[in-house]
Parts: structure tokens; sequence; C-alpha cells
């Protein structure tokens, strides 16, 4: 595992872990933003462990695009009241969707990848329409 890698998941880690001592601290207010940013996290992991195993790279732009896709899908996801069952679901969706974004993208002459705006779209064709990402 690389040290980029390892930073990442610790990073990831420790902004799941501290959410619930935010969210405790909140009293009685909804906790559904709270929640929602733990799933996007989770699936910003997945998505960012398929890139880095698939040799692809993204700008932060599209990263940014990545998380935007994701995003309403864990605010319906949390206000669901997905099951871990059904999470896991949607975590192979989003790893689908990572691998359709990378397979779109042109291969560089070290084999590499370089995943654009445009690669998205056949992302989101391919992943879509499945719940709770896509209506």
């Amino acid at each position: 595992m690389t040290h980029m890698r390892r930073l990442a998941l610790l990073f990831v880690g420790l902004a799941v872990s501290l959410t619930p001592v935010v969210a405790s601290q909140s009293g009685g207010q909804d906790q559904t933003p709270y929640d929602a940013t733990r799933l996007i996290w989770r699936w910003r992991g997945i998505m960012n462990t398929t890139l880095e195993d698939s040799r692809a790279f993204a700008s932060e732009p599209v990263v940014d695009a990545m998380e935007e896709f994701v995003s309403p899908g864990a605010v319906r996801a949390v206000k669901d009241k997905l099951t871990e069952a059904d999470l896991k679901k949607a975590d192979t969706q989003i790893e689908r969707y990572a691998l359709a974004a990378v397979d779109a993208s042109a291969r560089q002459p070290d084999g590499s990848r370089i995943v654009d705006d445009s690669a998205l779209a056949a992302a989101e064709k391919a992943v879509c329409p499945v719940y709770p990402f896509c209506d």
C-alpha cells in the first residue's frame, strides 16, 4: 500500500470516526447531514481506491464532480434508512461507476488513464437508473 493511500485511508477513518462526536454534540438536531457526509466519505474512498488500483488519475474538478454525483444518493440513502446490506450494494455501484469512468478514459502511453468530464457521463450511464444515485 502506498504512503499516499495510507494517508488517505487514515484521513477517511478519522473523518468517519469524528463525525458521530460532532453529531452527538448537536443535540436533537437532524442527523441527516452528518450521516450523509459519512456516506460520501465512504464512497469517495471507494472511488479513490478504484482509480488508484486502475492506475487512473482524476483532477480535483473531476473528483469533485464524482462526489457531486454520489452526494444526492447519500442524502437519499440516509433519509430512506438503508440497511448495511443495501449500502454494500450501493458500494458496489460506486465501484462500478468509477470503473466505468476509467474504462471511458483514454489510455496513456504508460498504461495509465486520465479521467475527464466526458468519462463521467459514460460512468453515470453505466449505473443509472440505480437507486439511490439516479431517479
